[in-house]
C-alpha cells in the first residue's frame, strides 16, 4: 500500500467574515478529491491536500467559482508564494 504525503496550502480569503461564509467555503473545498482537512484562520484557511489528486490552482479556482477570492499566502512546506484567483 502506497502512502501519499500531504501538502499544506495557506490561503488568504478576504470574504470570510462569518461562520456562514466559512461553511460555504469549506463545503466547496471539502468536496474536491484529495482534500484531507480544512482549518479556517482569521482571513483565510489552511488546506491539507494530496498533490497527486488536486493542484493549488484547482483549489483556488473552486473557491472563485463559489464566489470567493483566494490567493496563496505561502505554501507551508516550500515557502513559495504568489498565485491568485482574483
Amino acid at each position: 500500500m502506497k502512502i501519499h504525503s500531504l501538502e499544506e496550502l495557506d490561503l488568504m480569503i478576504p470574504e470570510l467574515h462569518s461562520a456562514e461564509e466559512e461553511r460555504a467555503a469549506g463545503a466547496a473545498i471539502r468536496r474536491l478529491p484529495g482534500i484531507d482537512a480544512v482549518r479556517f484562520v482569521q482571513g483565510g484557511a489552511v488546506v491539507a491536500y494530496r498533490a497527486e489528486s488536486i493542484s493549488k490552482e484547482e483549489i483556488c479556482n473552486t473557491l472563485r467559482q463559489s464566489g470567493f477570492r483566494a490567493s496563496t499566502f505561502q505554501d507551508s512546506y516550500s515557502g513559495k508564494t504568489g498565485m491568485s484567483s482574483d
